[in-house]
């Protein structure tokens, strides 16, 4: 548990003994917060608590603000408090509670951080989930990075984390897929060149499956019948997603499920909602009115089988059933996570691409329905990545062939960047990757900045120990070092910062926001590389101090609780921390 939430409750204590007495009711402890200061002269920590319970007390905020400051500066850690602004009291700490923080960090190593907030219920998050008609591109690679870090975040604040990827292999993609396969499979039996028709996917990822089917099968498949469109849909879906798994595994994500769309109709799962949401009263036949300026999918100036979706707060009701009485995608992505329900998922996360933003109200609106609102919904959106080589921002659209797959990223500048630079962007902004920038060895590059902080570390680490015993460097030696004889700022501030881990990780989890921990990466290897670049300067700063072995010791631990920190949350991007920089 982070210190911010320990001084909240303590604050609590203050709250429920000094002014309730027995009129406490829970929910105030969710009515105030307990933050980093915007601004460090304003001390250590925030809280709105003031702001926030002045007006449900019905007491004057100033003569709370009062009564409520001298309370806290009672709390044995507490060095200073003070109102700033419009009822917010901000907080300093007592240098002997960094230093304590410190100790936590050596004392728990890499479990530092880790907390139980989650309580081990189960959460299903579904990523990536790409069509299977070609290999994973860059814009699937932001979306995978995205899930899989979040995974790892909800898995170190006490969820029962669940990873799956749904195959969509049924509808409008798999036919043309098949057409596109057996136009690739027609090409290896004539020795010019076709015209590619403009109803097939162009890309030539599809060369190397039509010349095995063609080993495979000789002549037998010449017309595109029945039958042979589900020898190579079996055949070409089976190479695709073997491609789709060994990028996945190239760029160190892994799934505990796939689940076939195809078989949600076979085992006439969307049969059985559809059922339950006609019992229910929420189905119904009706017109559509003609969209005047968005687009809605599957629009027909006809009487459909409709959802009531505007009742569960959607813009319009959504039709289920195609005039040619197949189901909708929506129908059956009702099934699909109708079916997450029942496996016991009552928390869902889905990450979805950039372009399917306007398909989020409806597909919540109908979870909400078929679990009568027991099921909590959450979609996140990866924005789309731009790519940059040479200066020249790389054009690229799958529809026309023309795009970068993964694997090729991966050879080029390595999968722990890769991953680094998913995550220098909120998930819902646009992202750059610079190929030169990326492979850059400069504080320009934050993947090369912070792994270069580690290998720092580590090579402190390594000179002291040339200098020490083995006995003066272990854990229980450096966490009784003296560590009251470091003074200087710059030190302090590391110190204060190392102890935020904590609070960074609730942070990103509670808020779906993996791209936290990179941006505090970068900030923490800041502070480190400043710090060194001063030793440099004044020798008084160095880490290792000949003259002065207890102050040596200290700051030894020091650097090794800004190692451990780094390496903790190197590993929670699936990014592998360096000892030595090349």
């Amino acid at each position: 548990m982070s210190f911010y939430n320990n001084l909240k409750k303590d604050i609590n204590v203050i709250i429920k003994d000094r002014f309730f007495n027995n009129n406490y009711k829970k929910e105030i402890y969710d009515m105030f917060h307990v933050n980093e200061s915007p601004v460090d002269k304003f001390g250590d920590v925030s809280t709105n608590v003031v702001l926030s319970l002045s007006k449900f007390l019905k007491i004057d905020p100033t003569s709370f603000a009062d009564d409520l400051l001298k309370e806290i500066k009672k709390i044995d850690y507490v060095k200073n408090a003070k109102v700033e602004g419009p009822g917010f009291i901000n907080i300093s700490l007592k240098k002997n509670f960094w230093i304590n923080e410190l100790k936590k960090v050596l004392n728990a190593k890499d479990k530092y951080g880790i907390t139980n907030i989650g309580k081990s219920q189960k959460v299903i998050i579904e990523f990536v989930s790409a069509n299977p008609t070609g290999p994973l591109h860059i814009g699937h690679c932001r979306g995978a990075v995205y899930g899989d870090v979040l995974a790892n975040l909800l898995d170190k604040v006490g969820y029962n984390v669940f990873k799956e990827f749904y195959i969509n292999d049924t509808g409008g993609q798999i036919e043309k897929l098949i057409k596109s396969v057996f136009f690739r499979y027609q090409e290896t039996f004539t020795k010019k060149k076709l015209t590619i028709p403009e109803n097939i996917y162009p890309g030539d990822y599809l060369i190397p499956i039509g010349k095995e089917i063609r080993k495979k099968y000789g002549t037998k498949l010449k017309s595109l019948d029945n039958k042979n469109s589900k020898i190579i849909m079996k055949f070409s879906l089976n190479r695709i997603l073997q491609k789709i798994k060994k990028d996945l595994d190239l760029l160190g994500v892994h799934f505990d499920n796939f689940v076939s769309e195809n078989l949600l109709l076979e085992n006439k799962k969307v049969d059985e909602v559809l059922k339950i949401l006609k019992k229910n009263n929420l189905i119904y036949q009706g017109i559509i009115d003609k969209p005047k300026s968005k687009k809605i999918d599957d629009w027909e100036p006809r009487k459909q089988h409709l959802f009531k979706s505007k009742d569960f707060g959607d813009d319009v009701d959504r039709p289920i059933i195609k005039s040619d009485g197949n189901y909708t995608y929506f129908a059956k992505d009702i099934a699909y996570h109708f079916d997450k329900f029942q496996r016991g998922f009552y928390f869902m996360i889905n990450v979805w691409g950039a372009d399917h933003g306007g398909y989020i109200k409806r597909l919540k609106s109908a979870v909400s329905a078929v679990t009568k609102n027991k099921a909590n919904l959450i979609i996140k959106i990866c924005q789309l990545v731009k790519i940059v080589e040479n200066k020249s921002v790389m054009k690229m659209s799958k529809r026309e062939g023309k795009f970068l797959p993964i694997d090729k990223v991966i050879k080029k500048v390595g999968r722990d960047v890769t991953r680094f630079i998913m995550l220098t962007r909120k998930n819902t902004e646009k992202l750059e990757f610079d190929f030169k920038k990326v492979t850059k060895e400069s504080k320009d590059n934050p993947v090369f900045y912070v792994q270069y902080a580690h290998a720092r570390c580590c090579s402190v680490l390594r000179e002291a120990a040339k200098n020490f015993n083995s006995h003066e460097m272990t854990i229980e030696k450096l966490k009784k070092a003296s560590f009251d004889l470091i003074q200087d700022d710059l030190e302090l501030e590391l110190i204060k910062d190392i102890a935020k881990w904590p609070k960074i990780i609730e942070d990103s989890a509670i808020y779906q926001e993996p791209h936290r921990i990179p941006f505090y990466l970068q900030s923490l290897a800041s502070k480190f590389h400043s710090l060194w670049n001063y030793g440099i300067k004044n020798s008084k700063l160095r880490f290792i101090n000949l003259k002065n072995r207890n102050l040596t010791i200290a700051r030894l631990g020091m650097i090794y609780g800004l190692k451990i920190v780094v390496s903790n949350g190197l590993h929670l991007l699936g990014v592998k921390p360096l000892e030595v920089m090349k």
